[in-house]
């Protein structure tokens, strides 16, 4: 293969999870590392990223903070994990709370949600107790006490609202349930709420990337969707080093810089024919190496 690292945007269809996506993604290609940026639940669609080869290195150093989503919910229904992946509960009682709920009422609320949010992550998610996933608990019953975590709302819009569904979008920082938002944003209107389709559209930083459904890729069209590791790494700045310069970082020796104020902060090395070699820090006035590829 003639490109072994970089990204490829999946664009993730109903009823399969993540992981199987991944696993049909490394036997189509014959690759044997690669990982996921971001997991989508087995109902949701949109961009899954997949990340591989010695790509993988560089994953802590990516910044998406960002995610677009569109989501639509329906109003006066609950389920236990907070989907229809689980038999839903009607709230006949709440239907006269929905009928005086207009767009006005609606935006309002939407807005309180822009800026910081606590989020207290569902029993039915991946986030560790002991080691091991809030899933595996709630499958036994066993409740856990869990903490309000931090989350970003950067734009919350309301898309629609036709009889009992709410369509909405939101770009939100990474971690964020959407499960957990709606039911927080139906909770100001006193219903209830269960997510009825997500569509993850954008995930930083490829938003000017295409995605490709897993059964269109190829071992032969593969590359031209692959994103390089400086594209990946796009938020970071470029050192540009000379031979002598990249032999000694590879031999874990920093190098001399005269540039002030940009202490503890990582770039990207390259070389003078434009490629990459990993991650560097500046520490004072040197430059160390972070991560570097294989040579």
């Amino acid at each position: 293969m003639k490109t072994s690292k970089g990204v490829i945007l999946i664009e993730k269809h109903k009823f399969a999870t993540s992981n199987e996506i991944l696993s049909l993604f490394k036997r189509k290609l014959c690759i044997k590392k690669a990982g996921l940026m971001g997991i989508l639940d087995p109902l949701a669609t949109g961009v899954l990223p997949i990340v591989f080869g010695e790509a993988t290195k560089f994953i802590p150093y990516i910044q998406n903070d960002k995610k677009k989503y569109e989501i639509k919910s329906k109003l006066g229904v609950f389920s236990e994990c907070g989907d229809y992946e689980s038999d839903p509960i009607i709230y006949e009682n709440e239907k006269k709370i929905i009928s005086k709920l207009d767009d006005e009422n609606i935006k309002n609320t939407l807005e309180t949600f822009i800026g910081e949010y606590m989020q207290i992550p569902p029993m039915f998610s991946s986030t560790k107790h002991n080691g091991k996933p809030l899933y595996s608990y709630a499958r036994k019953n066993i409740n856990i006490e869990r903490k309000p975590k931090r989350r970003t709302i950067y734009d919350l819009q309301l898309r629609s609202f036709k009889n009992d569904i709410l369509d909405i979008s939101v770009i939100c920082s990474s971690g964020t349930y959407i499960r957990t938002l709606i039911q927080d944003i139906s909770e100001k209107w006193q219903l209830h709420s269960c997510l009825y389709e997500l569509h993850r559209s954008q995930v930083e930083p490829f938003s000017n990337f295409e995605t490709i459904p897993i059964d269109k890729l190829t071992t032969d069209n593969y590359q031209k969707n692959v994103i390089s590791i400086p594209a990946m790494l796009n938020k970071l700045s470029e050192k540009i080093c000379n031979a002598e310069e990249i032999d000694k970082l590879y031999c874990g020796l920093p190098i001399k810089q005269y540039i002030s104020n940009i202490d503890e902060t990582l770039c990207l090395i390259m070389d003078m024919k434009n490629i990459c070699h990993g991650v560097g820090i500046y520490k004072k006035n040197y430059l160390y190496p972070k991560r570097l590829m294989k040579r």
